[in-house]
């Protein structure tokens, strides 16, 4: 073990190096812990509010007031007035151009007067600008004595009228003006303005329409005279007239030949029939002569000898007949007629085949005859399609061109009658006129805009003030914020300021007061005002465990530089005083302070007792010169590793026999800050309790809350906040309980926060010292001195 303090001894460099790391280490997670606390937060939001509720409320009202007076003097002094028209740009019947039931040729004429007047298209955002561009309104500023530029941007134009779902043919002209007449000569002169440009812009597109038709006229007329002559050619090559009427004609001739070869088809297969029933003897004279009658009307004649056999049969067949009704069968008289027909009937068939056989030759040759002219006729129809495609396409090309042809002429004569017409094309159907009350400012829009803007300019004077300001005032502050028992209050005290950056402290310099030699010394208001903060902490520590005394406790921080160090002392001094045995214990191994405030030296302490197992704690504990019952711990050479000495077995054993000795009637224990490093919890598992010292107007909010949830989850005993002034206090009076006051010798006292005739230790102070009065204060101090009161009193 003694190596070790040797090695400590060798490396002074190597010591401090490791220290200067372990300070910035500390700061950094200081700022992560900072960071986490600055995290938007609603309610911590609110409670930032809450905190500045007077700035915001001030900062509110001022922002409302402000904007009232602003929109009572706008008001009063300088209003704006609206005023405007309405122009109707478009015929709310009739666009004049065709649109109604007219001749033919009024489509086209109509499309001829559009083309002619670049009119196809309505773009209502391009008239507009038109009508607000310098060009349009040069000359009508120029007779208001004013700029184009001035001009355009008082007016406002909108299409509808200005209302929702109105037609697009009306336009609302608008105006802003201070001066009500100077607004209402504006008026006139835009609406005079718009009429004129309408005119004027009507007569030049009327005259730049008609020399556009005058143009195209003989173009259209060479056109219409070329497709007539191609239309006669067309009829000259086919040799016909009406192509669709001609093909009308030939269907009808086909569909007769057809007919006609249904005809002979039916009289041929009645020949066929005959002739059959000839060869099988079957037909009958009678039966033969229909057959040749029909025959016959189809061209066909049975005359001669045939014809003369087949009437002596016909006459045969009759007197059998006859003969067969009055006589047997076997008469003399039948059979002779039978004879005789027998004789007869081979002669008679050879001439009838003859005859049936000429029928068939020519029922054939007339066949063949109609097909040949159906065929014809059918070629000659399958080329009509053709022809009236062609003949079509000529006709509507030549209709189109004598359609354009007679609405170029329509519309030259329509432009004509336009120009000797002076009428304007578009009318003021709501006349200018100026609002007679003010628009602008409007008092119930700039009120509700004063409310949302004070409130918003409030909320964020209060955040920002919070958040440039973000640390604790009062003591009370901290016990709402933490919601940890408040313990005591160290208030400021100018004598302690510079002790740690001099790293002096002087014990004798406490008991010695202020002579008139001017010797260093501490005043005796100072001093009670110390003595009384640390002796009612003493007794919030007595009433912290009524049945079981404290007996080891410790101070840390959440930052360095917070003051523990002088409180540790301030407080061991004022129970030394007490008449309590005090062991003040340096357990900042890293960077010990309390060897310098105390004047002794640091040769061996904490460090070597932990690092030593032959050493005594009795040998290294020294006694405070001239304070019987105090003693000091110093913490002894800095070891490479602080940590791992107060975590070890040995210091927990130290801990309990200094604390079971019997020879002290409270340990107190400097610890290192929370805040990136373990050192204080390590210490703290070992003693009876914690307390956590927070520094008013120093620290940031954030920080404590964090110090107090890593002391939480290492599980040491924390019993409560201590808050400390290390700057001149901005409240004027003290945080809880009584506050006790010392002037001219005499000591007073009064409530604190509670009222009651609160005491004031500055003004008590400075009386004291024989500061100077108000009256005496030059005017910069006065005003500094305001700046502050009133600073002070909006963070209240």
């Amino acid at each position: 073990m003694s190596n070790l303090i040797t090695r400590s001894d060798s490396a002074p460099v190597l010591d401090t190096a490791r220290s200067q790391q372990d300070g910035l280490n500390t700061v950094q997670l200081a700022n992560q812990a900072t960071g986490q606390a600055g995290e938007i937060n609603p309610r911590e939001l609110w409670r930032s509010l809450r905190r500045r509720k007077r700035l915001v409320l001030v900062t509110a009202v001022a922002v409302f007031f402000l904007t009232a007076a602003s929109t009572a003097y706008e008001r009063l002094f300088r209003p704006v007035y609206l005023g405007g028209f309405d122009l109707l740009i478009s015929e709310p019947v009739s666009d004049g151009r065709g649109g109604g039931a007219g001749a033919q040729g009024a489509g086209s004429g109509t499309q001829f007067e559009q083309l002619a007047l670049n009119t196809t298209l309505s773009d209502l955002p391009t008239l507009i600008e038109v009508l607000k561009s310098p060009m349009l309104l040069e000359p009508i500023a120029r007779g208001l004595g004013e700029s184009a530029g001035s001009l355009a941007s008082s007016i406002t134009i909108v299409p509808g009228g200005g209302k929702q779902n109105a037609a697009p043919g009306v336009l609302k002209i608008t105006i802003t003006e201070r001066d009500r007449n100077r607004g209402q000569r504006k008026l006139d002169a835009l609406a005079q303005g718009y009429l004129s440009y309408s005119l004027n812009q009507r007569q030049k597109r009327l005259a730049e329409g008609l020399r556009f038709l005058d143009r195209q006229e003989p173009t259209l007329q060479g056109k219409t005279a070329e497709i007539q002559a191609e239309l006669a050619q067309f009829r000259r090559t086919h040799n016909l007239l009406e192509p669709k009427e001609e093909g009308l004609a030939l269907k009808q001739e086909i569909t007769a030949m057809k007919q006609e070869g249904r005809g002979l088809e039916t009289e041929r297969s009645r020949l066929l029939a005959a002739r059959r029933a000839i060869l099988g003897g079957t037909i009958s004279a009678r039966g033969f002569q229909e057959a040749i009658g029909a025959a016959g009307g189809g061209g066909f004649s049975f005359a001669g000898t045939g014809q003369g056999q087949l009437e002596e049969l016909a006459r045969l067949d009759q007197k059998i007949a006859e003969t067969r009704s009055r006589y047997a069968a076997d008469a003399p008289m039948l059979l002779g007629l039978a004879a005789r027909r027998r004789a007869l009937l081979p002669l008679l068939r050879h001439d009838q085949l003859q005859a049936v056989d000429a029928a068939l030759s020519s029922n054939g040759n007339r066949i063949a005859t109609a097909n040949a002219q159906q065929a014809s006729l059918n070629a000659q129809f399958l080329r009509q399609p053709a022809l009236i495609k062609v003949y079509e396409g000529l006709q509507q090309k030549l209709q189109i061109a004598q359609d354009n042809l007679a609405g170029l002429i329509k519309a030259r004569e329509n432009f004509q009658l336009e120009i000797a017409q002076r009428t304007e094309p578009w009318t003021v159907i709501a006349q200018p006129s100026i609002e007679p009350t003010p628009y602008k400012p409007s008092v119930p829009s700039n009120l509700a805009l004063g409310v949302i803007l004070g409130l918003v300019a409030g909320a964020g004077a209060g955040l920002l003030r919070d958040r440039l300001d973000h640390v604790f005032h009062s003591p009370s502050e901290v016990a709402d914020d933490l919601q940890q028992p408040l313990l005591g209050h160290i208030p400021h005290v100018p004598f302690f300021e510079g002790m740690r950056e001099d790293k002096r402290f002087l014990l004798e310099e406490l008991d010695r007061s202020v002579d008139e030699s001017g010797e260093t010394g501490i005043s005796d208001y100072q001093r009670f005002f110390y003595q009384e903060a640390f002796r009612n902490l003493f007794t919030s520590l007595r009433f912290l465990n009524s049945g079981q005394p404290l007996r080891s406790l410790a101070l840390t921080s959440s930052l360095p530089a917070e003051g523990k160090s002088l409180v540790n002392i301030l407080l061991a001094k004022t129970l030394c005083e007490m008449g309590q045995r005090v062991l003040l214990v340096d357990a900042d191994l890293r960077k010990p302070q309390l060897h310098h405030r105390l004047g002794v030296n640091n040769l061996t302490g904490l460090s070597n007792l932990l690092a030593e197992s032959d050493l005594h704690w009795q040998d290294v504990i020294q006694p405070v010169a001239g304070y019987e019952g105090w003693s000091v711990l110093t913490a002894g050479r800095q070891p490479p590793d602080p940590a791992r000495l107060l975590s070890s077995l040995r210091m927990h054993s130290l801990v309990s026999e200094l604390t079971n000795c019997g020879a002290f009637d409270l340990i107190l224990y400097d610890t290192p800050p929370v805040l990136g490093l373990a050192d204080a919890s390590l210490v703290a598992e070992h003693l009876d309790g914690l307390m956590l010292l927070v520094s008013l107007d120093h620290v940031d909010r954030g920080l404590p809350m964090e110090s107090i949830k890593r002391l939480r989850s290492s599980g040491a005993p924390l019993l409560g906040l201590v808050t400390n002034s290390i700057h001149k206090e901005k409240t004027s009076n003290s945080s809880y309980g009584y506050g006790y006051g010392y002037s001219h010798g005499r000591y007073g006292y009064g409530y604190g926060d509670y009222g009651y005739g609160a005491y004031d230790p500055r003004t008590t102070y400075s009386y004291y010292q024989g500061g100077d009065t108000a009256a005496k204060r030059p005017k910069i101090g006065r005003i500094r001195q305001w700046h502050q009161n009133l600073m002070r009193w909006l963070d209240a």
